[in-house]
């Protein structure tokens, strides 16, 4: 994948001979770890694993988080790190970042521009190509999106059928090599599913229809596996780096993430990862999982629900399906967190907790729809020793709000830090709105 630099656009007009440049607003520079630790006290505590402290504190030094507690705990706190600057957060809100999972960010700027859009690679099979090497640090649209709480995010490559790696990045960096937190994370496949919409979204059809290509999609993609199987055991003096890619999904070291909606689509791909005897997959899906939940369960298989703020694909369910299948879920014990994917993805994830918050109104507590972007997501990309929760010993990457942070109406983020290091909340939008700000105040 080629890296766009979000420095100018280049737009060539039909008709016109010369070039028009838009400049770009300068991205803020990353964070410098602070010359002495922090100790946040008078806050409420939302820890990502269901629990909360009130009135609580917590201590950040040397990037991670060395202790937290109740306001009983803020002396020994302040003896551990008795130079400790000490911030008074006022009954204010703290809680580790969010996590964004199944993302196109800093791989998407803008739909409509071609050269801004490098989240795909050619061919149907690419299991050696990184998402990681096209991201780009510099995309105007990573500060709108950390300023609402967001400061990890899962950059995943689009395409069809093996889409390539997907790796873990945290959203304060000079660049992809400072950014990654995980290399590698997954391997994405979107599984050839059995049917299709008929018509587009313009001009729906007449509904589901069978996928003629189904059958020959599915045969290239056991075909390639079984290479990979033997090439993975027998090992080659000479490298094919498509199969060599392929090695970590049989060993387990990467996640295969199969995305498949339809029920008949998600059976195939659960049997074709026991075929193969891979073993760490994930189901990337809808509600339509509901109707084989069951052998999901058996299999421990987690799930990443695609964007739930989205009406069903089957008009004849009901509207409200997206959020109804999560109490189930929940219910269940089955392991899962929510996405962003779909039309204007990168722009809209900023939204995230905001559609977490949502499914309050569908049966779980605030605390549990918090768990589903934190400690719940942490844990399906394999980073949760590090992130996720607010825990001595994790790394300290978290955020302050005034006010709910799944709640659009009050919440107000005023600080984040990103392992330890205080980061900018300005972004594009903000400037704009101190711009405007100032031009009412003058009487404009």
């Amino acid at each position: 994948m080629k890296k766009y630099f979000g420095f100018c656009l280049i737009l060539l007009f039909q008709g016109f001979t010369g070039f028009i440049f838009i400049g770009f607003s300068q991205v803020p520079s990353p964070g410098k770890a602070p010359a002495k630790p922090i100790l946040l006290t008078n806050a409420t505590l939302h820890a990502g694993n269901g629990k909360t402290i009130e009135k609580g504190c917590i201590l950040i030094s040397k990037g991670k988080i060395h202790g937290l507690g109740p306001a009983d705990n803020t002396q020994k706190l302040r003896d551990k790190a008795p130079d400790a600057e000490i911030i008074d957060l006022n009954g204010k809100h703290i809680y580790p970042g969010f996590i964004l999972v199944n993302t196109t960010l800093g791989l998407n700027e803008i739909d409509a521009v071609r050269a801004t859009v490098d989240k795909s690679e050619t061919g149907t099979e690419n299991p050696n190509a990184h998402a990681l090497s096209a991201y780009n640090t510099d995309s105007d649209l990573i500060p709108t999106i950390r300023s609402n709480g967001i400061l990890l995010a899962q950059i995943t490559p689009a395409g069809n059928r093996v889409r390539g790696l997907s790796s873990v990045v945290q959203l304060d960096a000079w660049n992809w090599e400072d950014a990654v937190v995980k290399k590698g994370d997954g391997l994405h496949i979107s599984w050839p599913s059995k049917y299709r919409l008929s018509g587009w979204w313009a001009e729906p059809g007449q509904g589901v229809e069978s996928n003629k290509e189904a059958g020959k999609e599915t045969e290239a993609l056991e075909s390639l596996f079984s290479d990979g199987q033997v090439y993975a055991k027998t090992g080659n003096n000479s490298v094919n780096t498509r199969l060599e890619a392929l090695k970590s999904a049989f060993t387990g070291e990467t996640r295969v993430y199969f995305h498949a909606f339809y029920p008949a689509d998600i059976l195939a791909a659960l049997q074709f990862a026991k075929r193969f005897a891979l073993p760490r997959i994930a189901l990337v899906t809808d509600y339509k999982v509901a109707k084989v939940l069951d052998m999901v369960a058996e299999r421990n298989v987690p799930l990443i629900i695609k964007r739930i703020h989205s009406l069903p694909s089957n008009p004849e369910d009901g509207i409200y399906a997206n959020m109804e299948i999560c109490k189930t879920l929940w219910d269940k014990g089955i392991l899962f967190t929510l996405d962003y994917e779909g039309d204007m993805e990168v722009m809209g994830s900023r939204n995230l907790g905001f559609m977490a918050g949502a499914l309050v109104r569908f049966g779980l507590s605030k605390e549990q729809a918090l768990q589903l972007i934190t400690d719940n997501a942490a844990r399906i990309l394999g980073i949760e020793k590090d992130f996720g929760t607010l825990e001595a010993g994790k790394d300290a990457t978290l955020f302050v709000s005034e006010g709910d942070a799944l709640d659009m109406k009050t919440q107000a983020i005023t600080r984040a830090w990103v392992q330890g290091r205080p980061i900018s909340l300005e972004s594009k939008q903000t400037a704009l709105y101190e711009k405007f700000k100032k031009m009412l105040e003058e009487g404009r």
